[in-house]
Formats: C-alpha cells, sequence, structure tokens
C-alpha cells in the first residue's frame, strides 16, 4: 500500500485521528498526517486524545506536522477533511493534485465534509471520529483491490487526449491516479511509457496502471515483458472488467484509435472497481507467474 497523508488545518485532532482509526485497521499501510495551517509541534486537542483512548488509540505522542511537498512523493494519497481544505491542497501542491481528495470524496460520497469540531466538546468530536471511521469503511468496501492505492497512467503522444479523458473520469470517481506522461503531442516512443508504468506496478509503487497509445497494442506488448505485470488490452467495459476478473490483470491497456472516450471511461472504472475471483482462474494465473520466474 502506498502512503496515505490525511489532512486538515492544524493537524491536532481531525487528521491525527483519523491516521490513528486508519492505521489501527491497517496496522501495515504507511499513514502519516499533516495540517495546511499547522503549528509544528502542537499536540493533539485534549478532546481528539480522549476520544482516541476510548478506541483504544493512542495521540498522547502526536505533534503537528504542516503539509509540505516531501509526504507526496511516491504516489502518495492525500485525504482531507473538507473539500474546500482539498482544493486549498491542490493549489498548493499540483504535483499531487490528483491524488489528492476529500475523505468524502474518496469514499463516494463526495457532498459530505468532516467539519472541525474545535471548541464542541467530546460529543462532537466522538461523532467526528464515527463519521471518519463510517467513511473509510465506505472507501475501502468501494475501492476493493485499490484500497489506499493510486493508479499510474502513461500515453504516447497518440494517447495523450484520451489519456486526459481517462484522467477526468478517475478524478470524478475519486480514485487517486499519477499520470507518468507524455504530456506533449511531440512524437514519443510508446515502449519508455510502458517500462516506467509498468515497473512502477510490479514494484507497488502504484496500485494498477492504464496505459494507452494508438492501438493498445504495442503498450500491452512493451508492458508484459515486465516480471509481474499482467497487462490486458481492451476496448470496452465488459472485457476491462473480465480481465480483472479471470486473469488478475494489474494494467489495461487501451487504443485512442480504437475506443471512444466513453468506452474508455467505462473501461478503466469497470477495470479498477473489480475484484480477482480467484477459484480456478487462481491455478491459472499461477501458471503466468510461473513463467515470469522461468523466464527472469
Amino acid at each position: 500500500m502506498q502512503r496515505v497523508v490525511f489532512l486538515c488545518s492544524g493537524n491536532t485532532c481531525r487528521s491525527p485521528l483519523a491516521a490513528a482509526i486508519l492505521r489501527a485497521r491497517r496496522p501495515e499501510a504507511d499513514v502519516l498526517s499533516a495540517g495546511l495551517a499547522a503549528h509544528e509541534g502542537s499536540p493533539a486537542a485534549e478532546s481528539a486524545r480522549a476520544i482516541a483512548r476510548e478506541r483504544g488509540l493512542e495521540l498522547e505522542s502526536h505533534r503537528a506536522q504542516a503539509a509540505r511537498n516531501e509526504l507526496f512523493a511516491g504516489g502518495a494519497i492525500g485525504l482531507c477533511m473538507t473539500r474546500q481544505l482539498a482544493e486549498e491542497a491542490r493549489r498548493r501542491f499540483p504535483q499531487a493534485a490528483d491524488r489528492i481528495l476529500s475523505l468524502g470524496e474518496y469514499a463516494g460520497h463526495p457532498d459530505q465534509d468532516v467539519d472541525d469540531p474545535i471548541g464542541q466538546g467530546d460529543a462532537a468530536y466522538r461523532g467526528m471520529a464515527n463519521q471518519v471511521a463510517e467513511l473509510l469503511r465506505a472507501a475501502e468496501q468501494r475501492s476493493g483491490w485499490l484500497f489506499l492505492q493510486a493508479v499510474g497512467l502513461g500515453s504516447d503522444h497518440a494517447g495523450l487526449i484520451l489519456k486526459r479523458e481517462v484522467l477526468s473520469a478517475l478524478r470524478q470517481a475519486g480514485i487517486p491516479a499519477l499520470d507518468y506522461g507524455t504530456d506533449s503531442a511531440e512524437s514519443c516512443d510508446y515502449p519508455d511509457f510502458a517500462q516506467t508504468v509498468g515497473r512502477a506496478v510490479a514494484s507497488g509503487e502504484m496500485g494498477a496502471g492504464i496505459l494507452i497509445c494508438g492501438t493498445g497494442i504495442g503498450m500491452s506488448i512493451a508492458a508484459n515483458k515486465i516480471v509481474g505485470v499482467r497487462a490486458a488490452l481492451a476496448g470496452e467495459g465488459l472485457a476491462a472488467e473480465l480481465s480483472r476478473r479471470h486473469n488478475d490483470a494489474n494494467v489495461l491497456c487501451l487504443g485512442a484509435r480504437l475506443t471512444g472516450p466513453e468506452l474508455a471511461r467505462e473501461a478503466a472504472l469497470r477495470f479498477l472497481r473489480t475484484e480477482f475471483e480467484a477459484g480456478r482462474h487462481a491455478r491459472r494465473v499461477a501458471k503466468i507467474t510461473a513463467m515470469d520466474l522461468d523466464n527472469p
């Protein structure tokens, strides 16, 4: 799983509590918190510490830190307590804009903000913590295999416009993404981007990948040269879904000259929202994995 950075204003109540709740649910996750207007070194609010103790969590050692660029390195996801904070964070950290969302957006409840309970007593803090926990549960159910992971996208010049369409669809769906290029219409070579995105997926830096060239064929051939990548060329939603369900594909390849924007958006979302069925398919995927081991 990638790093998750919870963001609020002062980093003394909402974001540290959210981070503590997620750590308890996912001990293996790299979870941090920060504030857009934090006073460095401030302790967590007393009511936040009290509610943490009620939940068996620890905030006594927490000290506030200010949000900064380094926190978002390596595909980290930023989850803000409100939509307004998310807008401010995207302005402040444009390099991570496609990976910064409000917690409500990420959970599929885009109109739901986690408001600041400061000065309202333990009951308000308790309600805030319950709201955060519910949103995290909703996000986990919604994201499935991609929970707490971002998607890496890459294209050559032929796939640039369609890639922007797909990126827009991911943003609207609350799916964090990282664009590995190209960002120019100037002619370039698709294997370069297939290699970059493929390696990010194989290493676990990205949870999944989407690659786009003129037909998608070159991208799929190139990406499948990387050990650990199972790239599937799919031009519509059902094929994309089945590539996940039956083949445990972790990279979707699209052809900009063959697939229109609506089909591409549908294919991407169905791909990213589908779990691997395992069962009899697990045996077959294991045989594919064994081919990697035989041909390192």
